[in-house]
């Protein structure tokens, strides 16, 4: 059975993306609570066995550039560095479609500079070191159990006050887009990339764009309740994502979750 190593496996994506490899492969972990550190190339243990692949997800959101350099790009090197130090033959880097710098993206920001860096960085090395890469630019991940809240907090708010209160309020002028992919499609195209042996750079993203009020009309239709929406148009305009039209990840055996879908499933969760 081979070897795979999966950094932040602690953390929400690296949890689910263990748990699903898990009967198909061993797998070791570098998180925090074993010492690992991103930054610290000294806190990477030694491994005890052979590993073939490195399953990147550990990295920061924070609006501190100088944090976010560290751990995504300096991590990501790392990374790197670790993989051509003990002979490992294969990185998939998790990032994200906030790394794309484009105009209409909101989000291009400490986290996504970061990520963009990181993308180049781990491409440069791995071509010159011949290690395989795969990168995976996520749209925004979530899932049942809620423990994407920190950073899908707008999904979460959105589905508790609809449910609860029956009202919502959007803010500003525009009608941002979104693009949520639930974390069982994600886990799945990993899957699938590692059984495949997959090499290349994908967006992986949901088919279906989606506009906050859109969101919220499906959660109304959802529950069964007539849609109570005001808007405050003097607040600060709402971000829109770039959600990107090429490199998309398809497969003949997967499919994306629907926002809809993924939404009910949340609700009938928490009953």
């Amino acid at each position: 059975m081979k070897s795979v190593l999966i950094t932040g496996n602690k953390g929400f994506i690296g949890s689910y993306i263990e748990t699903s490899l898990q009967g198909k492969y061993t797998t070791l972990g570098f998180n925090r609570e074993n010492g690992f550190d991103l930054t610290d190339f000294n806190t990477f243990q030694k491994p005890e066995r052979t590993i073939d692949t490195i399953i990147h997800t550990a990295a920061i959101a924070s609006n501190d550039y100088e944090a976010s350099f560290n751990s995504n790009v300096t991590g990501t090197l790392n990374i790197c560095k670790y993989a051509k130090k003990h002979g490992i033959k294969r990185i998939i880097l998790l990032s994200s479609i906030f790394a794309l710098d484009e105009k209409d993206n909101g989000y291009f920001n400490s986290y996504g500079q970061t990520k963009k860096l990181s993308e180049e960085l781990a491409s440069a090395y791995c071509k010159e070191h011949q290690i395989e890469l795969t990168i995976l630019r996520l749209a925004q991940v979530y899932d049942d159990a809620r423990l994407a809240i920190k950073g899908q907090a707008m999904l979460y708010y959105f589905v508790d006050t609809i449910n609860n209160e029956e009202k919502i309020t959007l803010f500003g002028k525009k009608n941002p887009l979104r693009n949520y992919i639930h974390i069982d499609y994600l886990c799945h195209v990993v899957n699938e990339v590692m059984a495949e042996q997959k090499i290349g750079i994908w967006n992986v993203t949901e088919e279906q764009n989606h506009t906050i009020a859109e969101i919220a009309y499906m959660l109304f239709d959802i529950v069964n309740k007539q849609p109570n929406i005001s808007r405050l148009s003097d607040k600060a305009v709402i971000p829109s994502v770039h959600i990107p039209q090429q490199d998309i990840y398809e497969s003949k055996n997967i499919s994306p979750i629907s926002l809809y879908e993924g939404l009910k499933r949340i609700l009938n969760y928490e009953q």
